[in-house]
């Protein structure tokens, strides 16, 4: 008789343990793609959809974001990407070979680093949800950005071109919050 019962038992509650597993699964996919469908429908608006896309889907929260949430994480990767290109530039004035190489890799530092002083002011903006405010500091950010390739320290064109490319992409997310 107890074997009976604990065959039975076994059962009933695998497939109710599957149904869950499975139900989860579904869920959790579903979800995944409602994620990335946002983020396609909204980096296509983009003047860059391949970085706007390739960028905000780098970060796993992503996948269940709704559009302010993509926001906030795009300048949230945008403040990340600024002090990792921020501490470079720190380098590369402390190992310029000449002076002229010394004075452009300067007045791109410090004109850099006040850009991402700004960009973390927007961020600070973009949280007391004054989204035309932290639009209007993405753009004085993207000024500073092209200075510095104005500037042509080739050390940092590619990271400033990818700064640059994607927060003009953030500032029509942004715009679509207000």
């Amino acid at each position: 008789m107890a074997i009976q019962v604990s065959v039975s038992l076994c059962l009933i509650v695998i497939p109710i343990a599957l149904s869950v597993l499975l139900s989860s699964l579904h869920f959790a996919i579903a979800s995944n793609e409602i994620g990335n469908s946002l983020i396609t429908e909204t980096c296509n608006q983009t003047e860059f959809p391949d970085v706007c896309i390739s960028t905000l889907e780098s970060d796993p929260r992503s996948s269940n974001a709704n559009l302010t949430d993509l926001s906030k994480i795009g300048f949230e990767l945008t403040v990340t990407k600024s002090n990792e290109t921020l501490a470079e530039a720190f380098k590369l004035l402390n190992n310029a070979s000449s002076y002229e190489q010394w004075g452009r890799r300067s007045a791109c530092y410090s004109t850099y680093k006040s850009s991402v002083n700004q960009i973390k002011e927007g961020l600070q903006y973009f949280n007391e949800k004054k989204y035309d405010e932290a639009n209007r500091i993405v753009g004085l950010y993207n000024e500073g950005l092209s200075y510095c390739l104005n500037l042509e320290v080739v050390e940092l064109t590619e990271r400033i071109t990818f700064l640059k490319k994607f927060t003009t992409d953030l500032k029509v997310i942004l715009h679509l919050l207000y």
